[in-house]
């Protein structure tokens, strides 16, 4: 199961994922590599604005209004921290609102922070965090099939050799094998993407969409994600277990 707002905003997904199936470019995005990498830190941020989560009836007093007014902070502006430590050692510290919320996992133990107390819980299941390689598999190498491979231009970041690639929706009128639906209509009022690709092996060191347009009922909807590694194959890098508050009597 994918991370929730993968599939809570089918609107903004489609902006993203039905772009570029079945282009003719041979460039190609190399998610297994990440996990080659023996350690490094991420970020991951996501703002989005969209009708649908916007604040419910503060008048209300449903439990249920009280779990979506949660919900519409974690989906509207979200940013997550995250690292890694081969083979199996994941930490990520997801912050929204004014709340954060921090899991660890080594191998098959797995703890949860929310405010100051760490408790143990089960693993988390795949991917229910997002992480590095879980956009790379759902949004890097949907939109890389796009790209000009000859538009490339090399460029460091964070110390890390790239070839930096854009596509914006100048491009993609330019392309119309490249989109999932045919037409100039089916694109988005605003469509653009930056790819930092590793030089050698190809993995997303930083990746960034900015993409806006309206619901079906005429109604603004955008979307910003942006996600970047740092301090690769950085030995100082150290998940341990947190000090776990005693179970209450």
């Amino acid at each position: 199961m994918r991370f929730l707002f993968w599939t809570t905003i089918p609107t903004l997904a489609a902006l993203i994922m039905w772009a570029c199936s079945g282009s003719g470019s041979q460039l190609q995005a190399s998610c297994d590599a990440i996990q080659d990498i023996d350690s490094y830190r991420y970020s991951i941020s996501l703002s989005l604005q969209a009708e649908a989560f916007q604040q419910p009836d503060e008048a209300s007093s449903n439990p249920l209004s009280e779990f979506a007014e949660a919900l519409t902070g974690l989906f509207s502006d979200m940013r997550l921290e995250g690292s890694f430590v081969a083979p199996d050692r994941n930490q990520a510290l997801l912050q929204f609102q004014d709340e954060e919320l921090e899991v660890r996992t080594i191998g098959n133990e797995s703890w949860i922070r929310v405010g100051a107390t760490w408790q143990e819980q089960e693993p988390p299941g795949e991917d229910v965090i997002p992480s590095a390689a879980s956009i790379c598999e759902d949004q890097v190498e949907r939109l890389v099939p796009c790209l000009d491979p000859a538009s490339g231009e090399q460029e460091l970041v964070n110390g890390i050799e790239t070839i930096h690639y854009r596509l914006d929706k100048a491009d993609l009128r330019g392309m119309p094998e490249c989109l999932g639906r045919s037409g100039e209509e089916a694109l988005p009022r605003e469509f653009d993407v930056d790819i930092w690709l590793e030089r050698n092996d190809g993995w997303p060191v930083r990746f960034e969409v900015i993409s806006s347009d309206v619901d079906e009922e005429g109604k603004p909807i955008s979307l910003e994600l942006f996600m970047e590694l740092s301090e690769i194959d950085d030995p100082t890098i150290e998940i341990e277990p947190p000090p776990v508050s005693p179970a209450p009597t």
